[in-house]
This record gives structure tokens, sequence and C-alpha cells, in this order.
């Protein structure tokens, strides 16, 4: 699963890159300078999640049902993952005041491109 949840990551991560050269070659109006923390920081908040989840992942058996551990430590990193998206649209937003929209629209949209694959891998039942 830890080799799934980082090649997704990393897949989000080429995507975002892409966008923003994109975005700064064709829509210079939206391009900020943080952008490129934007994506830093939810490729390693998702390669430290996937270590974890390895830790603490599906029992040996691979059955369907994962364990309630495994259960309580997915739910608590993606508490953890939000409360640090929160946290870093409040230090941009007070720290600057300057294309805080872009800034906060881009924030938001990787943690949902970011939550939709972990998803996908995380609830991919195992092959029997």
């Amino acid at each position: 699963m830890r080799v799934k949840l980082q090649a997704w990551a990393t897949v989000v991560f080429v995507v975002g890159v892409l966008l923003g050269i994109a975005c700064k070659l064709w829509f210079p109006q939206y391009w900020f300078d943080a952008y490129p923390v934007v994506l830093v920081v939810y490729w390693v908040m998702e390669m430290v999640q996937s270590f974890v989840l390895e830790r603490y992942g599906r029992d040996k058996s691979d059955t369907a049902v994962p364990s309630r551990l495994f259960v309580k430590v997915l739910f608590v990193s993606k508490l953890v993952k939000m409360i640090i998206t929160i946290v870093l649209i409040a230090v941009y937003l007070l720290c600057y005041q300057e294309h805080t929209v872009p800034f906060v629209v881009s924030a938001v949209l990787f943690y949902f491109l970011n939550l939709v694959a972990e998803t996908y891998v995380v609830t991919k039942r195992p092959k029997t």
C-alpha cells in the first residue's frame, strides 16, 4: 500500500507542477510565489502518511476488512492533514496580503486531490 500511496502522491505532485508551469506561462495573474510550497507540503504529508499507514497497515492475512487500529490511524492521519491545511492557509493569510484567493484555492484543490487518491488506494480491496 505504501508504494501505491507514494505513486499517487507523486502523480498529483507532477500534475501540480504542470499546472504551475501552465499558470505561470499563460495565466500569470494567478501565479504566486508560494505555489511550490503548497505542492511540497502536500507531497511530504502524503509520504509521511504512507509510512504511517504501512506501519499500522492491514493484517498479515490481508483480509478485505481492515483492523480497528488501521481505521483509527487512517482517520487520525486525515484529521492531522486537515489541521495542517487549515494552519497553512491561516499562516499564509496572516503573513501575506496578496494572491490570497489563488493560494486558498490551490491549497484546497490539492488537499482534495490527495484525499481522493489516498481514499482510492486505501479502500481498494486486496486481490484474492
